[in-house]
């Protein structure tokens, strides 16, 4: 019917096909991968005109039902804010050099807020007039960090043609984006995209290695960039010295096989057991792996409460939730969500809810005891929920006193990510593209 009336081509952009053979709207940016295809393909086959799907379809997917006739085109968005050059990468054969979309929607939420397109992964976007050039003369540069924004940092400088120094304290890149990859399967895309990027650079990556006095002397750099991070404290919070309370570097560290004095303290025998075996065989450092084992043991009980609504404790309760673990978020904060994107804070906030985790906002009197948490809900009303476990995802804040103390030393510095207030993913990303173009403007 529709050829007849002339229609030159469909594009099936708000539908997915559910497991009673009905079709349910999953709008035209869904969160669910492959969301749209069911339907184009269905629609493909009874129609003799072309049939455009979209709606977060990898190439490699795209690919596939382009060449099994399911569809004629694969319209992409979000991908293309966060890489314009995807096209061309992919006519060249090479999909590992396109950085990813995380699906953050932080470029869909800048239209309900509206500003200037932005995206969490391309700071470049707007922004392309300040993309920084390359100088007659190269710098040396040290940069000292080696999460996101340092990563980035050196990558985009080593591409301007400067001679850098990337230094990190720990045994491997990717600082808190490691475990943020491990709890949102898409951050490890970036991880995995800013690590080739070093790799198949000019930087010199040194692990294991403080940035001391010494080395700064050393190395004698023209410009320095402190990517180091905020610093994580526990909050002054009844109970939180109890050895089933873990802070988030604690969590972090269990799920990455790591290990510290407190977490020693806080695990029995098999549990540390495990980290180490894990530790040793390299099973801990392959995220995906550690993602679907997490499905069949975790070192935690079944009732978790999470102190924290921000961020990190709203993607942590997703990834508990999602392996069986009945979990209560609890905080201060009258709005759960603080450093989600506005979409991003509105779906994965109803699917929590939708799912069972109770979220109790604008709390006061949070305590901990032996087996549970105690806390007044905003109607003033007392509560009392039982925890196997307590983790406190929140009290993080930016340290600036490496980057102030170059300073006074009389360096060129530049403090950019995390160290400067937590800013996330974007924040890191952001501050290496401003970093870059100060030191070669």
């Amino acid at each position: 019917m529709v050829e007849a009336e002339g229609v030159d081509a469909i594009t099936v952009s708000a539908y997915h096909e559910t497991g009673q053979g009905k079709l349910h709207s999953e709008s035209n940016i869904p969160h669910i991968e492959n969301a749209h295809l069911p339907a184009a393909a269905k629609i493909r086959s009874e129609v003799n005109i072309p049939v455009i799907a979209l709606g977060r379809v990898e190439a490699h997917t795209a690919d596939r039902v382009i060449g099994k006739g399911e569809a004629d085109f694969i319209a992409m968005g979000r991908k293309l804010l966060a890489d314009p050059h995807l096209p061309n990468k992919l006519l060249r054969g090479a999909e590992d050099e396109v950085r990813p979309c995380i699906y953050c929607y932080t470029c869909v939420s800048a239209i309900y807020g509206g500003t200037h397109t932005r995206c969490a992964v391309n700071a470049d976007l707007s922004f392309e007039y300040q993309r920084p050039v390359a100088k007659a003369a190269p710098k040396r540069i040290l940069v000292i960090g080696g999460g996101p924004g340092g990563m980035e940092s050196a990558r985009r400088l080593a591409d301007l043609g400067h001679q850098v120094t990337l230094v990190e304290k720990s045994d491997r890149l990717g600082g808190t984006l490691r475990f943020a990859a491990l709890a949102y399967e898409p951050n490890e895309r970036l991880l995995n995209w800013l690590k080739r990027g070093i790799e198949e650079s000019s930087v010199d990556v040194r692990l294991n290695i403080e940035a001391t006095p010494a080395l700064v002397a050393e190395l004698k750099p023209d410009d320095i960039i402190v990517a180091t991070g905020a610093v994580r404290g526990m909050p002054d919070l009844p109970g939180s010295d109890l050895p089933h309370v873990y802070s988030g570097d604690d969590m972090r560290k269990l799920m990455l096989g790591e290990s510290s004095d407190d977490l020693r303290r806080k695990t029995g025998l098999m549990t540390r057991l495990a980290t180490k075996v894990g530790a040793m065989t390299g099973a801990t450092a392959n995220l995906d792996l550690v993602r679907k084992a997490t499905h069949a043991w975790m070192p935690l009980g079944k009732n978790i409460v999470i102190i924290g609504g921000e961020l990190v404790g709203i993607e942590l309760a997703e990834f508990l939730h999602e392996r069986g673990r009945h979990v209560t978020i609890v905080d201060e904060a009258p709005r759960f969500g603080k450093g989600l994107t506005l979409v991003r804070r509105m779906r994965i906030l109803a699917e929590l809810q939708e799912h069972g985790v109770a979220m109790q906002m604008g709390a006061s009197d949070i305590a901990v005891t032996a087996d549970a948490v105690t806390f007044t809900d905003a109607q003033g009303n007392p509560h009392q929920v039982a925890a196997d476990h307590v983790i406190v995802a929140k009290g993080a804040e930016g340290d600036m006193r490496l980057g102030e103390a170059l300073k006074a030393a009389g360096h060129k510095v530049q403090i950019i990510g995390d160290a400067t207030g937590i800013g996330y993913i974007e924040g890191a990303m952001r501050g290496a593209f401003e970093a870059c173009a100060a030191i070669t403007a």
